[in-house]
């Protein structure tokens, strides 16, 4: 019952927790190029994250996971992910995360980052 007090945002994340979590289809995730290796680190935790989730992760799959993602200055990480599907592209919401008085974020908080990218984000389920 706590699932209806929460912000329309965190439902999806509250039923996969319940374990009613609505059939996960197969994705691609789209890391980009060249990346910066806080980038890198980031697209490997959104991955791994997908597939904790029960989510296969394809080349060609119906549904495509763009992370747009950048690191304007050391220690700071602004990224988001864009959802295709069927011609249409829906953008999540851009999250930034940032590390002080370090030389790297720290890999802990990146996965915990890629978890909330993921939680925000739209992602549409498959009936096959």
């Amino acid at each position: 019952m706590r699932c209806l007090l929460l912000s329309s945002a965190l439902v999806a994340a509250c039923a996969m927790s319940d374990g009613t979590q609505a059939q996960a289809g197969p994705v691609s995730l789209v890391c980009p190029a060249d990346a910066a290796p806080a980038v890198s680190r980031l697209c490997t935790a959104i991955g791994a994250a997908l597939r904790e989730d029960g989510r296969q992760l394809q080349d060609e799959a119906p549904i495509r996971l763009v992370l747009e993602a950048e690191t304007p200055q050391p220690g700071m990480l602004k990224a988001r992910l864009a959802v295709e599907q069927g011609g249409l592209r829906q953008l999540g919401p851009q999250g930034e995360l940032s590390a002080m008085d370090v030389a790297a974020i720290p890999e802990d908080r990146i996965d915990g980052f890629a978890r909330t990218l993921l939680a925000r984000t739209p992602l549409p389920s498959l009936q096959e």
